[in-house]
């Protein structure tokens, strides 16, 4: 059991960690630039990629204890669905609490953008690591 947990967060955090690259550093970081409050030393340059590192992987296995112990997710499927209602809700709870506590996102455009990116690397990552899951595992799959 723990080395298929560990598996499948593992294989989930390569793919927050890749497609999260592709989705906020390549595609969406000139569109999110544009909405954000810019302040000196707001932003590090490079990032703290162990920290990063560590989101990914504490973020993977978030997922994965959810679809392993409560879900009952062992698909592709099963875990693209959760993984993408999982980040939605969580990232719009996060990206509301900016708005109303700090002066970061200047529009509620920077919101829809950022929970639609999060929501696609959300539910990509749940898909592979329900798959993990399901490969891993003897026990009949839940949708």
């Amino acid at each position: 059991m723990f080395v298929r947990i560990l598996a499948a967060a593992i294989a989930g955090s390569i793919i927050f960690f890749c497609l999260g690259f592709v989705i906020y550093g390549l595609l969406l970081d000139s569109l999110m630039k544009g909405y954000m409050v810019q302040y000196p030393g707001l932003m590090k340059d490079p990032p703290a990629m162990v920290v990063l590192f560590l989101w990914n992987f504490v973020m993977a296995l978030f997922f994965t204890l959810v679809f392993d112990k409560w879900a009952g997710i062992r698909s592709f499927a099963g875990g693209l669905v959760g993984g993408a209602f999982m980040m939605f809700f969580i990232e719009l709870a996060t990206d509301l609490s900016y708005m109303a506590f700090m002066n970061l996102m200047n529009s509620f455009v920077a919101v829809v953008i950022d929970v639609a990116g999060a929501t696609v690397l959300g539910a990509v990552a749940g898909g592979v690591i329900g798959a993990v899951l399901g490969l891993m595992n003897k026990e009949p799959a839940a949708a």
